[in-house]
């Protein structure tokens, strides 16, 4: 068993609980076989004895099914599963003194107990629940006053065999499952951690990231950078007129638009209509060639319900003057300004100041 960490808490334990269900029945009915042929092979004639088979029946047969569904209709989804472990344990404890402490067999079903403990919770659920093993043989032993018997029959040791390859299989298996379920969770929240969830462009956070490192970086190298801010014309216009989900879909359309940069370029929106994009590598002609083509590419996109919209740009090329990565945002924000100042849908350069 796995517990999946990065999910939803009760949808989580859900799954944990219904892919320990094959596994918990194939074991059970595993074990029981083992038990049987063990008193088939002893002569103890516990076979016989009423009460030891109705709670052998009992356990193996129903207990996994009780356990399954206690998980599935419980609020507390991850304290019923730990207490089924337990339960587990305390069970299979109950077990080894009616096979004679055989050193195979008892090996095999304190393996299984424990394994699943210990990818369960750890090294703590593992003390727990050996602690509440050895305690169920102390109660057993004083029950039934069992004989100790050192050697196993072959049919004991054959039957032993799927619990000692199969189920290993089988727990692989299942932990595959669930590790799969992991990988796909993490990544959709790296995503929504990293990504706006209207434009699907990098979020403000991480795009502040990538600049800092860039800047940190084309400091050390001397390499050439370039960074944009891009602000639609009007958009509050457009919201006053058309309402705020037509804004919204405007706001997806430019989104795409930034996805089809190069793909060097590292796009983000930076707050409202606003985005700034990243150009590693490029110096400041480069640069404008890629905001011109932006602002003809959107001038000539017909969007949804408004038609058509334009952008106003600001550039500024990274500088030794710059103290920080906030100080070239801010040239690029300033050069933004100026275009809107000088009529909208320009690109503008921001120049350093002769001292």
């Amino acid at each position: 068993m796995i517990i999946i960490q990065h999910c939803d808490p009760l949808r989580r334990h859900h799954i944990l609980a219904y892919y320990s269900y094959a596994p918990r029945i194939f074991g059970y009915l595993a074990g029981l076989a083992v038990i049987l042929a063990s008193f088939y092979t002893s002569g103890t004639g516990y076979q016989e004895n009423p009460w030891v088979m109705s709670f052998l029946l009992t356990t193996c047969l129903i207990w996994p099914h009780v356990a399954y569904f206690w998980a599935k209709k419980s609020n507390q989804v991850k304290k019923v599963i730990i207490k089924s472990l337990l339960f587990d344990a305390f069970f299979g404890g109950l077990w080894v003194p009616l096979i004679s402490f055989e050193p195979i067999p008892c090996a095999v079903f304190i393996t299984v107990f424990m394994m699943n403990n210990i990818s369960a919770g750890g090294l703590k659920l593992f003390i727990k629940g050996l602690f509440i093993m050895v305690l169920a043989m102390i109660f057993s032993s004083l029950l039934i006053n069992p004989t100790i018997r050192l050697e196993s029959h072959m049919i004991v040791i054959f039957i032993c065999v799927p619990m000692i390859i199969l189920y290993p299989m089988v727990f692989a298996t299942i932990n595959y499952k669930l590790t799969r379920i992991l990988i796909l969770q993490r990544e959709k929240l790296l995503h929504l951690s990293r990504n706006d969830g209207l434009t699907g462009v990098f979020s403000r956070r991480y795009w502040e990231q990538r600049l800092v490192e860039e800047f940190n970086r084309c400091q050390r190298s001397g390499e050439k950078a370039c960074v944009m801010m891009v602000d639609i014309d009007h958009f509050k216009n457009i919201n006053d007129t058309y309402g705020h989900l037509v804004g919204d879909n405007v706001l997806k359309q430019f989104g795409k638009l930034f996805r089809q940069l190069r793909t060097s370029d590292i796009a983000g929106r930076y707050g409202g209509e606003e985005f700034a994009i990243l150009l590693p590598n490029s110096n400041l002609e480069e640069s404008l060639l890629v905001a011109e083509r932006l602002r003809q590419d959107i001038e000539n996109t017909q969007f949804d319900s408004i038609g058509k919209c334009t952008v106003s740009i600001g550039i500024a090329s990274l500088d030794k003057q710059f103290e920080d990565a906030y100080k070239w945002l801010d040239s690029a924000d300033k050069a933004l300004y100026q275009a809107k100042n000088d009529g909208r849908n320009k690109v503008n350069i921001w120049l350093n100041p002769v001292r």
